[in-house]
């Protein structure tokens, strides 16, 4: 037998009460399905929250990295670097769009749309603990999609995540309930055109902004690649060098802000040259001391001519623990690594036409991988 116990906190439903009931037995009168908020507005909502992330994002940082709360839909621009605060941002953002709906029961996309969050028992807003722990509880509705298409069949519309949390969507505008304060009854307190009239410009104005026209400049970039032969015997081995020249950054404008794009993948922050290695200790090779090596990579003119080597050594040698790691060796120039070798753009401007470049590791002062490629022509 279900048994109601006042709380105080506003509207119970009793103990027992299954999660297939189709009312919120806490209401009077009860809640029927169609009250629960619909798969499209839901959906709808998610895009709006997702759009208000990528234009904070675009702004701040400039494109940054696809950002998507729905999986496959996303927004933003796919790069294999990421923009130096773009993670914070990101973070940021979304943890202020958590925390309006853990308090207020809707973010400004739920709110555009007309739809609530609330505490399935108390009818009130989830609270921020319940509201993180539900979208981290989203990664099982992730899971074949099923759980985000369970509210077109559940009777409550729910997804995985409001199960385990015990929450529901309503379609209205706010709370039965309030956060704090007293309850209003099942009316709720009168809704605040000014603030959905602000949630809504917000929401749908970041969708127009990302999704609207774009002028994209490339910059100044050319890529290049080889595969090196590798010696016979050489205990380390050498995947595909990438060597990619940038001498300004690309831009990208979006209704009249204009923001950098990102670098090209394997660059420094720095304009130039840079060329990248994959490198790796040969299978079976035995390091009982250090091994010095260097990266080197040459400038030369179409007939073979120097017009330039840029080397950043390294050592590799094993570990106390066994393993075997590696470090960069000074002098090394400025931006170069352990895996990459930079040439400044005030260097790459007095090349003449036609040159090559030629890339190689050295390894105990022998050469044992090495390829070549043009320049831009």
């Amino acid at each position: 037998m279900a048994i109601d116990v006042p709380t105080g906190r506003g509207p119970t439903h009793g103990v027992g009460a299954g999660d297939l009931d189709p009312s919120l037995p806490g209401l009077d009168p009860p809640v029927s399905r169609d009250a629960y908020a619909s798969w499209s507005r839901r959906v709808v909502a998610s895009l709006l929250d997702t759009a208000i992330v990528a234009a904070v994002l675009f702004v701040a940082v400039g494109p940054a990295y696809e950002v998507a709360w729905i999986p496959v839909i996303t927004f933003g621009v796919t790069t294999e670097q990421l923009v130096p605060g773009g993670t914070w941002w990101a973070l940021g953002t979304t943890a202020a769009l958590l925390a309006l709906q853990a308090w207020t029961g809707a973010s400004p996309g739920k709110r555009t749309v007309g739809i609530v969050v609330v505490h399935a028992t108390t009818e009130r807003p989830a609270g921020l603990v319940r509201t993180v722990l539900r979208d981290l509880a989203h990664v099982l509705d992730a899971l074949l999609y099923l759980g985000f298409l369970r509210p077109l069949w559940h009777p409550q519309r729910r997804t995985f995540a409001d199960s385990l949390c015990d929450t529901v969507v309503l379609r209205r505008v706010r709370p039965p309930v309030p956060f704090l304060g007293p309850g209003t009854g099942p009316g709720g307190p009168t809704p605040s055109r000014a603030v959905t009239g602000a949630a809504t410009v917000l929401s749908v104005g970041s969708a127009v902004f990302v999704l609207g026209p774009a002028t994209v400049t490339s910059g100044e970039v050319w890529a290049s690649s080889c595969t090196p032969a590798t010696t016979a015997g050489s205990p380390l081995t050498v995947d595909d060098v990438h060597v990619t020249g940038w001498a300004m950054p690309g831009t990208v404008t979006r209704w009249g802000v204009t923001r950098p794009s990102p670098l090209p993948a394997g660059a420094s922050d720095e304009p130039g040259l840079d060329a990248s290695f994959a490198l790796d200790v040969a299978p079976g090779t035995a390091v009982d001391g250090p091994l010095d090596a260097a990266l080197e990579l040459r400038l030369e003119t179409w007939d073979g001519s120097d017009l330039g080597e840029y080397r950043s050594p390294f050592r590799v040698e094993r570990t106390a623990d066994g393993a075997i790691s590696g470090e960069v060796v000074p002098p090394t120039p400025d931006g170069s690594g352990l895996d990459a070798v930079h040439v400044p753009a005030a260097a790459l401007a007095t090349l003449p036409p036609a040159w090559h470049w030629a890339a190689s590791v050295d390894v105990e002062g022998e050469t044992v991988a090495a390829c070549r490629g043009r320049g831009p022509s």
